[in-house]
Formats: C-alpha cells, structure tokens, sequence
C-alpha cells in the first residue's frame, strides 16, 4: 500500500512502525533485533517486509527513505494497522506487532526474490540496492564493462 493510495485524513504517525533490523538475524539485541535468532531472517529488506503485509492482507506503508536510528545505513521501514481506531483488529490472527514480525521471519526466506539466498547487507554506495543484482559469477570489473561497451558500439556502427 502506498501513501498515495491512503484516503485523506489518516494519521500513520500512530500506527506500529517495524525497522528491518528488529528480525535481522545477523544482528543482537543490542543492534536492535527484538525475535530470537531462530526465528529471524538474514537481511531483511523494507520492501521484503511490505511484500509480507501485502501477502497478509495488513494495511501498511513502505517508507524506503527512513532510516532506523541506531544504525542509520539500513534503510527503510514499515508502517503497519494492526487496530482500527475503531478498535477493531486488521487480522483475523495476527494482534501484536511481534506476531508480524515472527510471520516476516518466517515468510521472508521463502520469497522467490530470495531463491538465490539472502542478499548482503544494503548498504549505501554498494550498489546492492533491491534494483540492482550481482551475477552469477560475480561483480562484474571496470575493464569488463568498458570492453563491453566498445563491442556495442563496433556493433552499432556495422548497422549504419
């Protein structure tokens, strides 16, 4: 669910806010996991986390622009409905923010962006990003990519 999508005059400042470090289970208590180790999945992504309310049926906003205070490299964040102001539960099942989170550990993994294994952590300058993807026989070098590139345009050449 988008921002854009919410109808006028709904406050999310109020409703559960879950950083991808709180299931992260390369991280400890101290860096801000709040599920047990079991439980947690490796590098969780924000957009990962808004797939898993989707899947859910959750009302949420994905905020890929904040940052989790602690460790501010790691961005973005979910923010999550789980009772309307009516009172009234968004899910049949889940009430507690930590029951979405045991859920995200475990849907997280088996997402088929994750069929190739985890991603590395997301950090800023890498280019490790959820548009960008590394291959299979790994990062591709400098010398690689300029070699490439003049193959192109030898080959754009030969078509005029």
């Amino acid at each position: 669910m988008a921002r854009s999508s919410l109808p006028e005059g709904i406050d999310i400042k109020k409703w559960n806010t879950i950083y991808p470090n709180y299931i992260n289970s390369k991280k400890t208590v101290q860096e801000g996991r709040r599920i047990g180790l079991e439980k947690a999945c490796e590098h969780p992504r924000a957009f990962e986390m808004a797939e898993i309310c989707e899947y859910l049926k959750i009302p949420h906003v994905c905020e890929p622009e904040k940052a989790y205070p602690k460790d501010w490299l790691i961005r973005g964040r979910v923010r999550i409905l789980l009772k309307t102001p009516e009172g009234a539960f968004t899910h049949p099942e889940i009430h507690t923010k930590k029951d979405v989170m045991l859920k995200m550990g475990e849907l997280i993994p088996k997402l088929k962006s994750r069929a190739n294994g985890p991603p590395g952590p997301d950090i800023p300058g890498l280019g490790m990003g959820p548009s960008t993807s590394a291959s299979s026989s790994g990062a591709v070098s400098k010398d690689a990519k300029k070699e490439a590139k003049k193959e192109e345009k030898k080959a754009n050449k030969k078509k005029k």
